[in-house]
């Protein structure tokens, strides 16, 4: 194991709870929770919390991170819309309550951000591409990200795609409850306006693991699947290849359309061209990512 220590910030949710089974294989890591106590094997998990800035010394002090990995808040945009002031600290004030004390060791700090940032006008967005965010969501992880580019010294901002996989056993993800409703033959709503570039969350957990390897910093990277779908077709195709009934996904209606309206077809896709260039890694087709899945190197329940 390397003698190398990452702390990941946020390391009981989803994206969290898997870099710490994988990172842990290599590195010795340390991940906090907030209010679920929570444990990886291999991994040191620790109390947390974003505002208490004498216990946030303490923990820089006993984990002497190389990496931070900040994942504190949820991306999901609905939990964002409803609590969006709580949001907007976690994610967007919270990166700058690290600072002072991180700044005697100045590791190098990943924060993961969003294509939300971007307007869903064109898709296929480049990292240089303009932000333009129509949501709650964007907007509060764009001012995260310039927190971050104005105070940190080495730091990786990393915008990823929607993830699947499962989740951490605190909440569910949008796998888990599409697994379990077709399992049961439930209906299963999903969103057919918005197109993203899906990836694995194991894609992301191996494209932080080359940036921790490669010192990488003062970069924005892009991650996300090579296919562009809908989440309504992305539900549909899973169904299909695992022996499930498409018919049981449906169209969700956005909030506010008027059904006599034809809604509007937002593309969030992310080019990630340069990271994975930079990084050598490979980014996989949507079968590709079924294929794991069936490999059971992607859990689903």
């Amino acid at each position: 194991m390397s003698t190398k220590a990452i702390l990941i910030l946020g390391g009981s949710g989803f994206i969290g709870s898997h870099l710490a089974a994988t990172l842990n294989k290599k590195y010795k890591v340390f991940a906090t929770y907030h209010s679920h106590p929570y444990s990886v094997p291999g991994t040191t998990y620790l109390p947390f919390s974003i505002d208490n800035k004498l216990w946030i010394k303490r923990i820089l002090h006993i984990t002497q991170p190389d990496t931070i990995i900040y994942l504190v808040g949820s991306n999901k945009r609905e939990w964002v819309e409803t609590k969006s002031r709580l949001a907007e600290h976690l994610h967007s004030v919270g990166p700058g309550n690290l600072v002072n004390p991180s700044e005697p060791t100045q590791p190098r700090f990943i924060y993961i951000s969003t294509p939300y940032v971007f307007d869903g006008a064109k898709g296929n967005y480049k990292e240089q591409d303009i932000l333009m965010p129509s949501t709650i969501l964007g907007r509060i992880k764009i001012a995260g990200e310039n927190t971050v580019r104005s105070k940190f010294l080495n730091y990786v901002i990393v915008r990823s795609s929607p993830l699947f996989g499962r989740g951490s056993g605190i909440g569910t993800t949008f796998f888990d409850r599409l697994r379990m409703s077709l399992s049961a033959g439930r209906n299963f709503e999903a969103n057919p306006n918005e197109i993203h570039s899906y990836g694995s969350v194991e894609g992301l957990s191996e494209m932080i693991h080359r940036i921790i390897d490669l010192g990488v910093r003062n970069k924005i990277l892009n991650y996300g699947g090579i296919t562009k779908v809908s989440q309504f077709e992305l539900a549909r195709r899973f169904a299909t290849r695992f022996n499930f009934d498409p018919s049981l996904i449906t169209m969700k209606r956005p909030e506010g359309i008027n059904p006599y309206e034809k809604s509007p077809i937002l593309d969030y896709s992310l080019n990630s061209t340069p990271a994975v260039e930079l990084l050598k890694i490979k980014p996989l087709l949507l079968e590709e990512s079924f294929d794991l899945i069936d490999k059971n190197l992607i859990p689903t329940t």
